[in-house]
């Protein structure tokens, strides 16, 4: 993996087509689709980040969580 590559993003940014690098070094499937959730109609701040991955897992973040991500090509 070229370590160069990782950039550091809030969970509101991930990208498709990237993949998350984990604290511990392990990478997740190639993100396929980010959907931001407001949970409820009243509270603008309440946003989740939906993540969906190539082999159909999903993962949820709060919004303004701090993560690294590599674009696919570059593991």
């Amino acid at each position: 993996m070229n370590l160069e590559k990782i950039e550091n993003v809030l969970s509101e940014n991930l990208g498709e087509g990237y993949r998350i690098v984990r604290e511990n070094g392990d990478l997740s499937p190639m993100i396929e689709w980010v959907d931001w959730i407001q949970q409820s109609d009243d509270n603008d701040d309440d946003i989740i980040v939906e993540v969906s991955f190539e082999d159909d897992t999903k993962e949820t973040f709060s919004k303004g969580i701090s993560l690294k991500q590599i674009w696919h090509e570059d593991v």
